[in-house]
């Protein structure tokens, strides 16, 4: 039976036991090797090269902490130091996990987002300084090795280019690594406590081209958020864990291939490409069904994409635990996926980059609590910041920013500067405005610049896209603000149907104001679009839709004052400006189209 919430005894065995956890293990490497050492002959990890894959590559887990251990050989020979960046722009497949762990072990390994363009990439690469950059062969799907041929003679730094294979072999270069055993007498054994402090990861977190955000992850974050993940989903021996997210995200290196290792749970790769391969969603209960998996963690995106998927008759009863993160889990999302799966709850759990994971999670043989992303992970500190004043404890709390501070927070990004705007007194703002009720479950009521601010009342964009989410047919549903003359901005509404069904957008408005009960927070403008916009993880791109809805109404303005066909405007976000409208026009109707276009709060800039 589900217990309601921990008790204050279990909450203090759980930060003992962290404690002791990372007083033990100054580095990832030595987290992830307790897996390992205690079955070296078990399965590590099963590669299918494709979702269907009818021989995968089946790795034990003596073979792969060997090749970290010759990975992090290779790498020192190629002068890597411990100040040293390697970046990573591979897929998910065994050689990935190899190189950047091998590259955190002597340097800083920095997997790239594989969505960047050469213009991000070089941002990157010359942010950090890096050393090395591994990349697939030429001539693979998705082109990465083409995006980044010769980019030595943009990134000073950059001594090497070094390939790797994404066929579940494991090599660099051609030279096939040979797994040292030296690992069992260093991985696991460390006593330089002065290795925890040390950054051995960077992930890109915001920014592109114009001014890249890099958080600088230190090994005790990583070790922290691992092990709260291992603990509140209960990864453990003999089980198998599918890996979906990518491994430039914290979702996919540290809540489920780091936990998976050092748990000694078996990680099943289902494919390069991860949840973004329309194969691995189709057989998706296949999948569960002949590899016997344990544990799964999507996206809400995914989830919904996969309750539309029919079980039919596969056998999932081993499934038990699906996690999600990355961003709130809808309700009617979750309905669905329940109606589907068929098993008692979603685990939601809610983190950042900067966190190295997660710092709050629904936690296993605890009940779940409607809209609720789980309870502090242990040694997470929690506070509420509202009016100025810091709220932290006892709860519940005022509805404001959250702010954290414990072992999981980052040293901050590679830019001081950033670092500065990220903290207030020593805690990190998360930009997220949430509560926490008084058994200190976390509700994430929203992010702090998704509000919408419609002539001064603020509204939550969640409450239209649940109410959305509740139309037949709806798949996925996102509202934003679009810019308005006399509110400053408006909702508008952005929804995509489930395969196979057609939404009436009349009847879809109509629906979304009578269960709206709050008038201002009814969408002035409802589009139904063939594809919602999504992150490389499969999170909403809001970017994108504010982009769609400035540039309507931009356009919407000037039509009625006679200038469309003469005034052209394209809504463009810029990493360091933010939104703006860039607009064309001849020079006698310039001024005219600046001058209406500036009645929106939005930057203008006219093009030559």
């Amino acid at each position: 039976m589900l217990k309601d919430r921990l008790s204050p005894a279990d909450e203090a065995a759980r930060d003992r036991e962290m404690q002791e956890t990372l007083a033990a293990c100054p580095r990832i490497l030595d987290l992830i090797a307790r897996g390992p050492q205690g079955a070296p002959d078990a399965e590590a990890a099963i590669y299918l090269r494709s979702p269907l894959d009818p021989n995968p590559v089946v790795i034990s887990n003596d073979h792969l902490m060997g090749c970290i251990k010759a990975a992090e050989t290779y790498f020192r020979k190629l002068g890597i130091g411990k100040d040293d960046a390697v970046a990573v722009l591979l897929p998910a497949c065994p050689a990935t996990v190899v190189a950047i762990f091998g590259a955190a072990a002597c340097g800083v390994a920095e997997p790239l987002n594989l969505l960047f363009t050469r213009e991000a990439i070089v941002a990157q690469l010359n942010a950090i300084n890096a050393k090395l950059l591994l990349a697939p062969p030429p001539g693979m799907p998705g082109g990465l090795y083409e995006r980044v041929e010769g980019l030595q003679r943009e990134v000073p730094s950059l001594k090497r280019i070094v390939i790797v294979p994404l066929d579940g072999s494991i090599a660099f270069d051609g030279e096939v690594l040979q797994p040292d055993p030296a690992w069992r007498d260093d991985y696991g054994k460390s006593k330089d406590m002065s290795e925890a402090d040390r950054v051995a990861v960077m992930l890109p977190t915001g920014g592109t081209t114009g001014h890249p955000k890099v958080a600088r992850l230190t090994n005790r974050a990583m070790v922290a958020s691992t092990v709260s993940s291992r603990m509140a989903l209960d990864f453990h021996r003999g089980e198998r864990a599918m890996i979906t997210m990518p491994l430039f995200h914290v979702g996919g290196l540290f809540c489920t291939t780091a936990n998976s290792l050092a748990a000694g749970t078996t990680m099943v790769i289902p494919g390069p490409a991860g949840a973004r391969d329309p194969a691995l969603v189709r057989h998706f209960w296949q999948i569960i069904e002949k590899y016997r998996i344990n544990i799964a963690g999507n996206v809400p995106t995914i989830l919904g994409a996969l309750a539309d998927i029919p079980v039919a008759d596969s056998d999932i009863s081993t499934l038990r635990v699906t996690a999600t993160g990355a961003s709130i889990c809808p309700p009617e999302i979750e309905r669905r996926y329940l109606a589907t799966w068929g098993g008692p709850c979603i685990q939601q759990l809610y983190g950042m980059t900067e966190l190295a994971g997660a710092i709050t999670h629904d936690v296993h043989g605890v009940k779940p609590r409607a809209e609720s992303v789980g309870t502090r992970n242990p040694l997470v500190e929690l506070a509420i910041l509202d009016g100025g004043k810091l709220h932290t404890g006892p709860w519940p709390s005022p509805v404001g920013e959250l702010l954290t501070r414990g072992p999981q927070v980052f040293a901050g990004y590679v830019d001081k500067k950033q670092t500065e705007e990220a903290f207030r007194d020593g805690w990190l703002r998360t930009g997220d405005i949430c509560r926490i009720d008084a058994d200190g479950f976390v509700y994430i009521m929203g992010r702090a610049k998704d509000v919408i601010i419609r002539g001064g009342h603020n509204i939550d964009p969640r409450a239209i896209e649940d109410a959305a989410l509740a139309f037949p047919g709806v798949a996925l549903a996102a509202a934003v603000g679009r810019p308005d003359t006399y509110a400053g901005e408006v909702p508008m509404l952005f929804v995509s149907a489930q395969p196979g069904t057609h939404i009436d957008p009349n009847a879809l408005a109509a629906f979304v104001q009578d269960n709206i009960l709050e008038p201002p927070a009814r969408p002035r403008v409802v589009s139904v679009i063939p594809e919602m916009p999504v992150t490389p993880v499969g999170k909403i791109f809001k970017p994108k839709l504010r982009e769609i809805a400035a540039g309507e109404a931009a356009r919407e303005l000037l039509a009625l004052e006679g200038l469309s066909g003469e005034v052209s405007v394209d809504a463009i976000t810029d990493p360091s400006r933010g939104l703006y409208l860039s607009v064309s026009a001849p020079p006698d109707k310039a001024e005219k189209a600046e001058r209406l276009l500036k009645k929106f709060p939005v930057k203008v800039e006219l093009r030559p």
